[in-house]
């Protein structure tokens, strides 16, 4: 073996400065000799991690109930540096010409990247249309089969009922439609990183070509270790089983008979397939694009750091704002924010970037909190008035409708079946309404005390007591699934959230903190405090990898993870 004369050799180990054997690569992107890595943690493991020698980055573990003797081996090998220093050794041992041009190695990984890219993409990207066409033709087939049923049921009826009963044909069949709809566009949605890694494996595909044409070393060297990411990705990917998906159906749940003699034109009701519970077992988690910077958040140990702060007042507020609810809409370049202001009666939007309001909606009484439909409308609770109102806020903030609600609800959430869970102020408890505002059912006061404050989490409630500071999570049929189990430290509780990995964050207004929860209602630390500006919290949001907070004195704080 070929000894190196430098560690900037691209092919050699900067352990031991040989020709890589068998070589593992580091989250950092560095790469080792499994021999040497071995080595190197043997000599410099402290509490299951150790320190990349190359740039000093922390490393942990992958599985450290393992033996010891193992841990190197738990690191992926680099299979395009393998290809290239394999493409290198064949071609001095053939006496290919090309041997004396001292090839530059990382054009050689290059293009041992595009040959798997090439290979591999188009296999992923059939693979995803089948799955798609597979699961959209099951519910396309259930669909017309389900039509059919729906016209005879009305067939039976049309003599005795005919234009009630055309009415509400026609809105069964309408609804059928949008379903059908709804249903196939999810099924687009599950395979979201699928189609992302396709993305991204063509567009890698086209840089290795234009970098192959101009020929520029520099240039290859730059970007060299995107086309081994990308490559070890799709190998991956179809080193993993396939998933086997269930046929999809749409139905018809025809309504229950009764003993009235009162004639009834209700067809039924239609049942839509829960796309949502399959799981894609080759699902790709890609936080970033190879073309930007990763995010890594351990959401245990990492802090949040104080980024902005916008002053929601207005010279035409004539009091304080009182921002009892926030919701943030993702943006490409910017996130815009919308807040209700419970003491100047209106609902305002600011712009992440350029804090100042883009658009105000005044309201006939005290707004109270936020949520968001599956088409992106907003919804806003006015307990005064019991109205619920339906906004547009893609530019202006506009009235799509209103709707005038039985009982006088203040919290309110949208669950994954589209209906919507609120809090109800006199009676104290969780109602389930469906999407025409209507009663399903109750959550009663003896499951949850005196509930407050709800957000979703995964398919169950997250719901904060206002007497009690208790955080209970609960199914929508009111399973009660855990209860945070150290509430004695809480104070004052108000607002709450989750994100997208299901910790749970609750704004501890009289301690000026956001306490942080575990999935299953442990309390883990005060994420933010005193401290860091924050001072009595009122409500917050998660979002893109930051924390949206309203303060009593009228002031939204943004913070954003950062590694301690």
């Amino acid at each position: 073996m070929a000894t190196a004369s430098s560690t900037d050799d691209p092919i050699s180990c900067s352990l031991c400065l040989e020709v890589f054997t068998d070589p593992r690569v580091l989250p950092c992107g560095h790469t080792f000799c499994l021999t040497c890595l071995q080595n190197h943690i043997d000599a410099n493991n402290t509490d299951y991690t150790f320190v990349c020698p190359n740039c000093r980055d922390v490393v942990g573990i992958p599985d450290n109930t393992q033996p010891t003797s193992s841990w190197a081996s738990q690191f992926k090998r680099n299979l395009a540096l393998l290809d290239a220093i394999g493409l290198i050794k064949q071609i001095k041992i053939c006496g290919d010409p090309r041997a004396t041009t001292q090839q530059d190695p990382n054009r050689l990984v290059i293009e041992s990247s595009c040959e798997t890219i090439k290979k591999f993409s188009h296999f992923i990207e059939k693979r995803m249309t089948s799955d798609i066409k597979r699961l959209q033709r099951s519910v396309d087939v259930s669909a017309t089969p389900t039509a059919a049923q729906m016209q005879r049921q009305g067939d039976k009826l049309i003599a005795e009922f005919t234009t009630a009963l055309r009415t509400e044909l026609g809105k069964r069949i309408s609804e059928l439609e949008k379903c059908r709809q709804s249903v196939n566009n999810e099924i687009v949605e599950l395979f979201t990183d699928v189609n992302r890694l396709i993305v991204e494996s063509k567009e890698c595909l086209k840089l290795g070509e234009n970098l192959l044409r101009s020929a520029s070393l520099c240039d290859m060297k730059r970007h060299v270790s995107k086309f081994s990411k990308i490559q070890n990705i799709t190998t991956d990917y179809l080193a993993t089983p396939r998933s086997e998906f269930p046929d999809l159906a749409i139905t018809l749940v025809e309504p229950e008979k009764t003993r009235s003699k009162t004639f009834s034109a209700e067809i039924g009701r239609i049942s839509r397939p829960d796309v949502k519970s399959i799981k894609i077992t080759h699902r790709i988690y890609l936080q970033a694009s190879i073309f930007e910077q990763d995010i890594e958040i351990n959401r245990k140990s990492d802090r949040l750091k104080h980024e902005q702060t916008i002053n929601a007042k207005l010279q035409s507020d004539t009091k304080c704002p009182l921002l009892l609810s926030i919701l943030v809409l993702e943006g490409q370049d910017s996130n815009k924010i919308i807040v209700t202001d419970w003491s100047n009666k209106c609902i305002k939007s600011f712009c992440s970037q350029q804090k100042t309001v883009q658009s105000l909606y005044r309201t006939t009484s005290k707004p109270c909190h936020l949520a968001m439909t599956r088409d992106h409308q907003v919804l806003v609770t006015l307990p005064e008035e019991r109205k619920l109102l339906y906004l547009n806020v893609q530019d202006d903030i506009h009235l799509m409708k209103t709707v005038t609600t039985k009982n006088d609800y203040n919290d309110i959430t949208v669950l994954p079946d589209d209906n919507m869970a609120v809090t109800r102020g006199l009676s104290g408890c969780v109602d389930i309404l469906n999407q025409w505002c209507d009663v399903i059912r109750s959550i009663p006061n003896t499951v949850i005390s005196n509930p407050g404050y709800l957000t979703v989490k995964g398919d169950t409630l997250v719901v904060v007591s206002d007497s009690t500071n208790i955080v209970t999570c609960v199914s929508s049929s009111g399973q009660v699934m855990w209860v945070s189990r150290d509430s004695a430290r809480f104070r004052r509780l108000y607002g709450v959230a989750c994100d997208t990995e299901e910790f749970v964050y609750v704004c501890d207004n009289n301690r000026h903190a956001i306490v942080q929860l575990s999935r299953d209602g442990e309390v883990i630390r005060d994420v933010i405090t005193q401290k860091d500006g924050l001072k009595q919290p009122v409500s917050l949001c998660c979002a893109q990898y930051k924390l949206y907070v309203t303060q009593e004195n009228g002031e939204i704080k943004i913070f954003g993870w950062s590694q301690n």
